[in-house]
């Protein structure tokens, strides 16, 4: 695997698997609601931590299996994102992290269903790494959102905190 292409090349494949997804209104309003009220009733923070903790619980009801390659991870990851209908991923190497690179996942209008989506995604991304290998200090976190209306999301898994001998 290598870094990741300049933004024009993702975000002109984030346009073509867009074009041939959809994301029924039914789930566009769930998400609308849930991120708006989970914020309201009890603060950005606690809602992140919730919203972080379905994430989590996704991933342990669905795992990916032990991969022994990053093509191998990819392919496993895929498989799971298809089975939810939540687009597909791109896996990069970059400066000691691994880069995610999500698109064609539910498209939503809102920015609290935006944050929604994509912090439960962030915690079911770190829930399959987590469960390839145990890496203290090591974390998922979403560090861009692309260009345009519709944007790949990119996660990037890095060391987050000093690692105690």
């Amino acid at each position: 695997m290598t870094g990741r292409p300049a933004k024009s090349a993702i975000e002109g494949t984030t346009l073509v698997v867009a074009a041939k997804r959809s994301c029924p209104p039914q789930w566009r309003a769930f998400m609308e609601a849930l991120g708006a009220s989970l914020s309201e009733l009890a603060g950005d923070e606690l809602a992140l931590r919730v919203l972080a903790g379905i994430g989590a619980s996704l991933a342990k009801e669905q795992p990916v299996p032990a991969c022994s390659s990053l093509a191998e991870l990819k392919a496993a990851m895929n498989a799971g994102l298809a089975t939810l209908d939540w687009g597909q991923v791109e896996v990069y190497e970059a400066d000691r992290a691994l880069e995610f690179v999500v698109m064609g996942y539910p498209c939503f209008d809102g920015v609290e269903a935006q944050t929604a989506f994509a912090a439960i995604l962030e915690a079911l991304l770190d829930g399959w790494l987590r469960a390839q290998a145990s890496r203290p200090g090591l974390a998922m976190r979403l560090i861009e959102r692309g260009q345009g209306v519709y944007p790949p999301l990119v996660f990037r898994y890095e060391r987050t905190t000093a690692v105690q001998p």
